[in-house]
């Protein structure tokens, strides 16, 4: 690995955030806030934008990048972004003020898009805060990386090597011949589809603030709040609906809405991942809405409880975590199925977590091959998804990184059972952080917050954020010897 080369990148990385920073600072300062909020924003925005460019002078970059480079950027990169993130929380006198481990949290949380919180009360924080929490969900949703690739020109096949490590999903489609090209194709449909929720959040009555903070935490699928109730506050059925329908549309590829811009309209209903993906949630709201509606008491409509159902399947199954009810008071199969669909995520080229819906069809299509191997020894058979041979190389890696999850998954469970009051909140807290959904269950659940977990479990719940936004590969490729070797 050219570490040269990896600083220069991270460099650019810290640049961006420097930028932001000052950007929610001037908001502050605009707004009137106390002297100490604004300085807690500009400070470290200065020092960061100081930094970055001392740094970007001293390791200019001298060849492409390899491999291990675009690993080692993307992994250090995160790292660096997370720990920079977190100091305008520790300076903020309103936010966690001498609590650097919540501060990180926070801060990673918004980063990996995980939108856990370890903030009780909301609405006490400064609004420039809040702005700066929803950027910070905002530039992971889509990757800051890919943002700096758009802006920042490589040479060769450089920009692929980034692309390749940050872009959630087994497969990384490229829609224009250059990576910068490509870069630039997502994030004007990323931000263009942004626009167009705040525009159709304040006509369904949200404030134009929170408007522009939900549209950023909705569209990267993180699910972080200006208010403590999150969407309930409102208790506004339009609003709920523009949700859905902005978070189901930030959970599927993004590739398949550029070739919806170029003309090919029914690019959603020919990809099976996302038919599969749209089936899923239907599905389950459905089956959610009879299970609670079953257990529900007198007086309640199914029309209400599949409101409920509906909102709450759609924030998980995309890992946004934004919440309506307090699902955890629901029967143990409704969060069975919510569990579930916390795990299995979106799809492939989103802005969602969880191990996407495209590995668990071609997992469960390689299980099925091999139930008719079972029967017919001397047959042969080809894992096949929408009437195609899936490479078997593909095959191989989809099911590893599945048990690299699981055993991702156990090894959190035991490094958190010692932190957490009951096994439940320990499981829970694991599976949610590392699928990057945020609330759980039990201690962790829609009516909590992640304030009483201790700081030791604060951090390894930001190492399995990390994990789960990176996919497991770029952060442990960190813990191979061979990955430091020039």
């Amino acid at each position: 690995m050219n570490f040269r080369n990896v600083i220069h990148i991270i460099s650019w990385l810290l640049a961006v955030i420097g930028v932001l920073m000052a950007l929610c600072g001037g908001v502050s300062w605009l707004c009137d806030e106390p002297r100490a909020d604004c300085l807690a924003l500009l400070l470290p925005a200065g020092t960061t934008l100081v930094a970055a460019l001392v740094l970007g002078l001293a390791t200019r970059m001298r060849r492409e990048l390899s491999r291990r480079d675009g690993l080692g950027i993307v992994a250090f990169g995160w790292l660096a972004a997370g720990l920079v993130a977190s100091v305008p929380y520790i300076l903020s006198v309103d936010v966690f003020p001498g609590d650097p481990a919540a501060a990180v949290f926070e801060a990673v949380s918004g980063i990996t898009t995980t939108g856990a919180t370890a903030l009780d009360d909301i609405e006490a924080v400064p609004r420039s805060i809040l702005l700066w929490r929803s950027l910070t969900q905002y530039v992971g949703g889509m990757g800051v990386l890919i943002l700096v690739l758009a802006i920042l020109p490589f040479a060769g096949s450089g920009g692929m090597q980034l692309f390749r490590a940050e872009m959630p999903g087994p497969s990384k489609d490229r829609i224009e011949p250059r990576m910068a090209s490509t870069a630039k194709c997502l994030w004007g449909i990323y931000v263009g589809l942004t626009v167009l929720m705040v525009l159709a959040l304040r006509l369904a009555g949200m404030g134009t603030f929170d408007a522009v903070c939900h549209s950023m935490t909705a569209m990267a699928n993180g699910g972080l709040s200006t208010h403590s109730a999150s969407v309930a506050y409102w208790n506004n059925p339009a609003i709920e609906v523009v949700m859905i329908a902005f978070m189901l549309v930030a959970g599927i590829n993004f590739t398949l809405h550029y070739r919806i811009l170029r003309g090919d309209l029914w690019a959603w209903f020919r990809n099976r991942e996302a038919v599969a993906f749209l089936a899923l949630y239907a599905s389950a709201s459905l089956a959610l809405a009879a299970i609670v509606f079953h257990a529900a008491p007198a007086g309640a409509t199914f029309l209400h409880t599949l409101r409920e159902t509906a909102f709450t399947a759609c924030s998980l199954m995309t890992t946004s975590g934004f919440t309506t009810a307090d699902y955890d008071r629901w029967p143990a199969l409704a969060k069975g199925i919510l569990a579930v669909l916390m795990i299995v995520g979106g799809c492939a080229g989103s802005t969602a977590g969880g191990v996407k819906l495209g590995r668990v069809q071609v997992a469960a299509a390689a299980m099925l091959r091999e139930i008719r191997l079972f029967m017919q020894p001397q047959a042969v058979f080809s894992v096949r998804m929408g009437g195609k041979s899936i490479d078997e190389t593909l095959v191989l890696s989809i099911v590893a990184f599945l048990m690299l999850f699981l055993l991702t998954l156990l090894v959190g469970l035991f490094a958190m059972l010692p932190l957490a009051p009951d096994f439940s909140t320990a499981l829970s807290s694991v599976v949610s952080c590392a699928t990057n959904t945020g609330p759980g269950f039990a201690g962790v659940g829609p009516a909590c917050t992640y304030a009483a977990v201790p700081a030791a479990g604060k951090i390894v719940l930001c190492l399995l954020m990390l994990a789960g936004r990176l996919e497991l590969y770029t952060l442990l490729a960190l813990l191979v010897p061979a990955f430091w070797r020039r």
